[in-house]
């Protein structure tokens, strides 16, 4: 297969069966420095990353390993980086690295892709190259400038990555000692011995590089689930500074914090309506990571940030409430009237159904932080309004002399989406017991 046909193949990619998809990567493996080559791989990464591919070593890889984890988030289950470093700049760095190292001295550095002696020795001497040679490259990048060399144009936050990048590249050693320590990928809690290896990898670096600790403990939290937690144990670790410079770090670590949920609680905004339970899953993960925030700035008090964070939590009670909330029982009941009716048999009564379940399901997610945002009342009565519907829906449908067996059983299951199978099966044994009466 030649590379035009790999490329016109597309979207497609992610859809053939695993065995044809894993030989079409591997084709591409061997192409992977063509810009149509990088773009294709670009369109399949979720796939990527879904079936996690052992991929061709390659010396651009061993690059990119020190700061992976703060590339875009794919995955849904993958943290989301506190400092993001795009993969076009990446791509677009690399071939500068390579130039600036140069070739010849590359040569010496692929021994490190294999499991031989000297290959840590070999690795750690190709980070601080290529650390020096990011460093360079980064002294060239002015803000608001477009760069020919990296052929784009350099805003304050590229210009932020290419400086993360080189110091991340400083410390690589010690940063993969912490990926080992914080392993395997996302960290959904923190234990001691995590806390321990953060603390002393971090007094490490603060004796050799203390301008690279914040970058250091960004990395750490970018490994967890939620990177918010590490707030909570940041305020009592010692990292080996003075007193006034470790409450620094907490503040200007607080603030990067805060600045995420709030970008996170904006996406609400461009959510499609149909995905109720997108909303639902974004409104947990923003509440509890401004509990564990809050929480975390007992010790601090800083006025600021708790009006920035009282401010995001009245955006996601605005969210749950129209987006979840709002006309739920219409929109549900209205997707069971398609089965009696019959446009359930073409393809928008059903896709009519399955948002009606998505609702369903995102309603009763949402019970869960009902209170933390101030509406177990309306989530409440919205709940007993919509079962109450779906309940004398499902009686006419089971015991009318019209019903329709479909329409009931639908009706029931939604009851048990929005309520829990309990009280679905209460209805259920109320309907047919009063049936045969």
């Amino acid at each position: 297969m030649e590379m035009r046909d790999l490329v016109a193949l597309g979207d497609k990619l992610l859809d053939i069966d695993e065995a044809k998809f894993r030989q079409v990567v591997d084709l591409l493996e061997q192409m992977n420095d063509h810009p149509d080559i990088q773009r294709t791989i670009a369109v399949i990464r979720p796939r990527l990353v879904e079936l996690r591919l052992h991929r061709r070593p390659t010396l651009k890889r061993l690059f990119c390993d020190p700061f992976e984890d703060l590339f875009e988030a794919l995955g849904k289950a993958d943290p989301v980086p506190l400092s993001v470093i795009e993969r076009s700049l990446m791509n677009s760095l690399w071939p500068l690295v390579e130039a600036e190292v140069g070739k010849e001295r590359l040569r010496t550095y692929r021994p490190a892709l294999q499991n031989g002696p000297d290959r840590k020795a070999l690795t750690e001497a190709f980070w601080a190259d290529c650390a020096a040679a990011v460093a360079k490259i980064a002294e060239g990048a002015v803000a608001g400038h477009f760069s020919e060399a990296l052929d784009l144009r350099m805003n304050p936050s590229r210009t932020r990555a290419l400086s993360d990048i080189a110091t991340i590249l400083s410390i690589a050693p010690e940063v993969a000692e912490l990926k080992a320590a914080l392993s395997p990928k996302p960290v959904p809690k923190l234990h001691g011995d995590h806390m321990e290896a953060i603390q002393s990898i971090g007094r490490r670096i603060s004796r050799a590089n203390p301008d690279a600790l914040k970058v250091f403990v960004l990395l750490a939290a970018s490994r967890l689930t939620d990177p918010s937690v590490l707030l909570s144990g940041l305020w009592d670790m010692d990292l080996g500074q003075k007193p006034a410079d470790r409450a620094s770090l907490f503040m200007q670590l607080s603030s990067t914090v805060v600045a995420q949920i709030e970008d996170r609680s904006r996406l609400w905004q461009d959510a499609p309506a149909s995905d109720r339970m997108a909303v639902a899953d974004l409104a947990l993960d923003l509440v509890a990571s401004l509990d564990a925030t809050r929480a975390a700035m007992e010790q601090s008090r800083n006025k600021e940030f708790d009006q920035r964070l009282k401010q995001v939590r009245s955006s996601v009670h605005s969210m749950v409430k129209t987006q979840v909330l709002q006309d739920a029982d219409a929109g549900i009941l209205a997707a069971i009237g398609c089965l009696d009716n019959g446009a359930i048999g073409a393809s928008e009564g059903r896709a009519q159904l399955a948002q009606a379940e998505n609702h369903a399901r995102a309603l009763r997610k949402c019970a869960t932080i009902a209170d933390s945002l101030g509406l177990r009342g309306e989530l409440r009565e919205m709940t007993q309004k919509t079962t109450t519907s779906l309940s004398e829906k499902a009686q006419q449908a089971l015991t009318g002399p019209a019903g329709n067996s479909r329409t009931g059983y639908t009706a029931i299951r939604m009851i048990e989406l929005i309520a829990g199978p309990a009280e679905a099966t209460k209805i259920m044994d109320e309907i047919m017991n009063g049936g045969r009466r």
